[in-house]
Formats: C-alpha cells, sequence, structure tokens
C-alpha cells in the first residue's frame, strides 16, 4: 500500500472516531463512510509542497522528492519534530547513513527497541493484535522498520538473529503481507536448518512458490541429500517454466540480458525475472553455493 493510501486510511479513522459512535446501526456506518469518500475525494489537495507541508506524512512525501541529501535531511527533521515515534521518519533518517555501517546497525537496532516500547505503550502488544498487525494501520510503519532489521542482519551475516527477527514479524502478522517468510525461508537454507522449514512452507498451505521450492533445493544440497535437492528442484521447473532458461543463463554467463527485462514495477512471477529477483535480493545465500548452480543446471538439462 502506498503513503498516499495509508494517509487516506488514517483520515477515514479519523473522521470516524470523530463523527462514529458505538451503537451506530451499520447503514449509518456505510452513510459515514460515503460522506467521507465524498468529501475526501472533493477536497483532495495539489501536490505537497514545503510551503503547504502541515503533517509528519507531508514531509516525508517531500523527502522522496528531495532534490538534495541536504533538503531530506531538513524534511525528515521537521516530520520528526512533528511525530518524534513517526517509525517511518526514523527509518528515513537511517537512509541518511551509509548501511553497512556499525553506526548504521547501532541506530537501527536502537530505532527497534524504541519502536517497541512504543508498540507496548499504545497498548498494540496485546492478544488482539498480536497476529494482526498489518491489519492495523498504525502497526505498520513498525513493522516495516522490523523488516529493514531483519533484511540487515541477513545481509550482515548475522543468519540466527535475522532468523528470530523475521519469526517475530511473522508471530506479529500471521498473513505475512510483507512476504518475509520468502526471505526466513532462504535463511532457513543458509543455516541449514530443515525442520523449521518444512514447518514454514507447511504453515502457508506449501504453496509451489518460485521463493519457497528454490531454497528448499539448496538446503538439502547443502545437507547432501541429492535426492531431496533434485525433487525440490523438479517441483521447481513444474512451478516456473524458465527454470532450465535460467541456470542455462548463469551457466553461459548470460543473467545480464534477461536482468534488463526486468521492468521498474515488478517483475513477471513463474519466469525468468521472478528467479532472478530472488537471486538479487536473497545474495547471502546464493553466492555461498556456486557448485549448486553448477549441479541444478546439470540436472534440468534432462528434465
Amino acid at each position: 500500500m502506498s503513503r498516499e493510501s495509508e494517509k487516506a486510511l488514517k483520515a477515514m479513522h479519523q473522521f470516524l472516531e470523530e463523527n462514529g459512535a458505538e451503537d451506530m446501526s451499520m447503514d449509518e456506518v456505510n452513510g459515514l463512510l460515503q460522506k467521507f469518500t465524498t468529501d475526501y475525494n472533493g477536497n483532495l489537495p495539489g501536490r505537497v509542497t514545503e510551503k503547504t507541508a502541515k503533517t509528519a506524512d507531508d514531509f516525508l512525501e517531500l523527502v522522496e522528492e528531495a532534490p538534495t541529501k541536504a533538503k531530506a535531511e531538513k524534511y525528515i527533521k521537521k516530520a520528526l519534530e512533528l511525530e518524534p515515534d513517526n517509525m517511518d521518519a526514523i527509518s528515513a533518517s537511517l537512509d541518511m547513513i551509509e548501511d553497512s555501517t556499525w553506526e548504521y546497525y547501532q541506530k537501527l537496532s536502537e530505532a527497534v527497541k524504541n519502536g517497541t516500547r512504543y508498540m507496548e505503550k499504545e497498548g498494540l502488544m496485546d492478544e488482539d493484535s498480536i497476529g494482526e498487525f498489518w491489519g492495523i494501520l498504525e502497526t505498520r510503519p513498525y513493522m516495516r522498520l522490523l523488516n529493514r532489521y531483519a533484511d540487515f542482519m541477513a545481509e550482515a551475516g548475522m543468519m540466527t538473529l535475522a532468523a528470530r527477527q523475521y519469526e517475530e514479524m511473522i508471530r506479529l502478522s500471521e498473513n505475512d503481507n510483507l512476504g518475509v517468510r520468502y526471505s526466513l525461508m532462504h535463511v532457513y537454507a543458509y543455516l541449514e536448518q530443515e525442520e523449521p522449514a518444512l514447518e514454514l512452507h507447511k504453515k502457508y498451505d506449501g504453496y509451489e512458490e518460485t521463493q519457497m521450492l528454490l531454497p528448499l533445493s539448496v538446503l538439502y544440497f547443502k545437507r547432501g541429500d541429492f535426492d531431496k535437492a533434485e525433487d525440490y528442484l523438479k517441483r521447481l521447473c513444474t512451478a516456473n517454466k524458465d527454470t532450465k532458461k535460467f541456470f542455462r543463463a548463469i551457466k553461459k554467463d548470460k543473467l545480464d540480458h534477461y536482468v534488463e527485462e526486468i521492468s521498474g514495477y515488478g517483475y513477471q512471477p513463474f519466469t525468468i525475472q521472478e528467479l532472478i529477483v530472488e537471486l538479487m535480493e536473497n545474495s547471502f545465500l546464493f553466492r555461498m553455493v556456486p557448485l549448486y548452480m553448477e549441479w541444478a543446471y546439470e540436472k534440468t538439462r534432462n528434465m
């Protein structure tokens, strides 16, 4: 969901809190929603500028379009002055730091601790909320911050910590709207943790997805169980029609040709594009298994 959509949802929630009542009928609620939609669409502001920006969300919009780092930092500072606990603004401030440094890790770790305390203070770490986090608008910036934290630890080689963080995110949001189950599966493959990997696959109904099947195949290859590795590779070939093409392109050093075809708006599912994106987003795993790539190429030639 875009920042603009979340901004509209915030406005809607505020409108309902100010105008609604607990004993309203469904027809009355629908009437209020219709009124909000009409009023909101009729009063949509134009493009936010430095002069018209009023809220933290407005200044965060300006950050995305800032022509210089100095301007971006100015807008982030203003957003944090308006909402010191705004976790999207805190995340934006982290973007101003080189993301491979110890300083970045320390500030990111502190941001997560403060964010957790804020969630607890707001009463969101209760039984009614846990498991449903993404469905609660106020928790989304926190989930994005946790995702940044887990991704950083995976890239930094802190795999056990990364696994714990991804697991925590799934505990908080069982629907896994951010798709962290795929990152977690690659971490399990890196750690060669068979049982939790299979449990994760089962939890999401054992979907025949590229991002599940390829790391499972790698996991069994790393463990020396080549029969199971080949079984998952066969399932991958069935699920993704371009699996053979993918390994052939790696073998022939022609992957760059297909990389150029990927749109900036996203990849085409169940194609070589999906496999390439998976390769790039989980490089911590795949750069460790060049022999798997050679093996998979030979196996898929005859599949």
